[in-house]
């Protein structure tokens, strides 16, 4: 008997994108087959799609921010969810290593990631284990649920990572999605936040979601004004989001600081980057690493549904799988004011 088929984006090879008709999969016993409502296209997508990304297993489905109705199960899953919307977790975790059993699941030895190492949600139809669904409440539209992903990173690295706390100053470097979650999460603790980036665009809509003080780094040193801005003492925390080429932001994020402030690297580039570590050592200031967004999807979704946090602003686009390559290029040269585009596969 044929079986029914399903349109999908496959990467073949760097920057090798292809729209294809493929069979659409059965789950394993463990597994479920989703029909994916919404997939954002994320940033680090890009890194993907042009190679760069050195876990990747070709071919491969890009797309880890995603949600979508189980439509089939594996025999060991419960018929009761089927027709059920869910959010899907990308960080698949073995379960066993030493991290896993510390509660540090992103930092698993043996993980596999949704839309890196196994297909993702550039699909109609995507796999995903069983133990990886977040379910959605009726609340919550498909565009806004598939960004949870994004905005459980940036809740993991105000609350989790820097552990911010109210009334103290953070300065968050590059307000793309992420940092515009981080926005939100920062003020939701009752921080006071200054944002920093080089497009007006992302500079205006990070004032409309709250931030405190906007700098536009192409027209004036942003350490020496965020200093101004604390009185010549500098933030308490700095945020570094921007990835790409952060041979500059790496180093402003660490002497934007005060004394014992820390900083959260969020970005990822790859590059190697020099840094003055005399300031580290001599003022006591603290560089901490932040990966994914373990135990933070569901917070982050009541939060959403109590009107606690509000990141629908961000969601610019929402377009056809037909149109992913568009899609990817609008993010990438933020055309027509995009910030975050959003896949919708089976419109």
């Amino acid at each position: 008997m044929e079986k029914s088929q399903s349109l999908a984006a496959i990467l073949k090879g760097p920057k090798n994108l292809c729209l294809e008709m493929r069979d659409i999969p059965d789950p394993g016993k463990n597994e479920v087959l989703v029909e994916v409502k919404a997939c954002a296209i994320c940033g680090s997508d890009f890194h993907l799609i042009d190679g760069h990304t050195k876990r990747a297993r070709l071919p491969v489905v890009p797309g880890h921010e995603l949600m979508g109705k189980v439509v089939d199960v594996g025999k060991n899953v419960s018929k009761d969810i089927i027709g059920n919307r869910f959010c899907i977790e990308n960080h698949v975790a073995c379960g066993e290593c030493r991290y896993c059993k510390a509660n540090r699941e992103n930092l698993c030895n043996n993980s596999r990631s949704i839309g890196t190492t196994i297909d993702g949600g550039y699909s109609q139809h995507v796999i995903a284990p069983a133990n990886k669904l977040v379910p959605i409440p009726d609340k919550l539209d498909d565009a806004t649920a598939s960004v949870m992903q994004t905005l459980a990173t940036g809740y993991h690295v105000v609350n989790n990572r820097a552990n911010l706390k109210k009334n103290e100053t953070a300065a968050i470097i590059g307000v793309g999605p992420i940092g515009l979650c981080t926005l939100a999460c920062a003020k939701q603790i009752g921080a006071r936040v200054i944002v920093i980036d080089t497009v007006e665009d992302r500079l205006s809509l990070a004032k409309k979601m709250g931030a405190d003080e906007t700098i536009n780094a192409l027209e004036v040193d942003p350490v020496e004004k965020v200093k101004t801005l604390t009185d010549g003492e500098g933030a308490e925390v700095s945020f570094e989001i921007v990835g790409g080429n952060q041979s500059k932001t790496i180093q402003q994020s660490i002497d934007m600081l005060c004394k014992g402030g820390r900083t959260v690297i969020v970005g990822v580039s790859g590059i190697d980057i020099p840094i003055d570590f005399q300031p580290i050592q001599h003022l006591e200031k603290v560089i901490i690493g932040s990966r994914g967004h373990p135990y933070s999807f569901m917070p982050c979704i009541e939060h959403v549904v109590s009107g606690n946090l509000n990141i629908s602003e961000m969601i610019t686009h929402q377009i056809p799988l037909s149109m992913v390559e568009e899609g990817i290029k609008m993010m990438r040269e933020r055309k027509d004011g995009a910030v975050k585009v959003v896949l919708i596969p089976n419109e």
